[in-house]
């Protein structure tokens, strides 16, 4: 039996990023810094839109956002993606590796859920 691989590539957490967004954006803001600018505002909004903009961050290492003195989280849960607010400075690695290990449970638990597979009767 093989082991359930996650729903994305974790390949990208060898290299962790928390984002700083500025709390004025400049006149050509870097794309990855608006939409977690966006994800933020949505989140804060329990706007559902949140969960895909910080699964596309995450998707590309992205373990934290840091604005205006508050850290929050990119937490994968199995109904989708969220922010959790930190209490602490976060630890990139720590963080990527409490990640890896978030996506390789999360996908073994979705595998455990799906029925058995059948042989083919052809």
């Amino acid at each position: 039996m093989t082991t359930p691989e996650p729903a994305w590539d974790v390949s990208v957490l060898a290299r962790p990023i928390v984002l700083q967004i500025p709390v004025r954006m400049d006149s050509d803001p870097d794309p990855m810094i608006v939409i977690a600018a966006w994800a933020i505002e949505r989140h804060l909004a329990r706007a559902q839109a949140a969960s895909r903009l910080l699964a596309w961050l995450a998707r590309r290492g992205v373990v934290a956002l840091r604005s205006a003195g508050v850290v929050f989280e990119v937490r994968e849960q199995a109904e989708g993606w969220l922010l959790v607010h930190s209490g602490a400075e976060p630890e990139p690695r720590e963080l990527a590796a409490a990640a890896w290990i978030r996506a390789h449970r999360l996908a073994r638990d979705r595998a455990a859920a799906q029925p058995p597979s059948t042989p083919d009767s052809s």
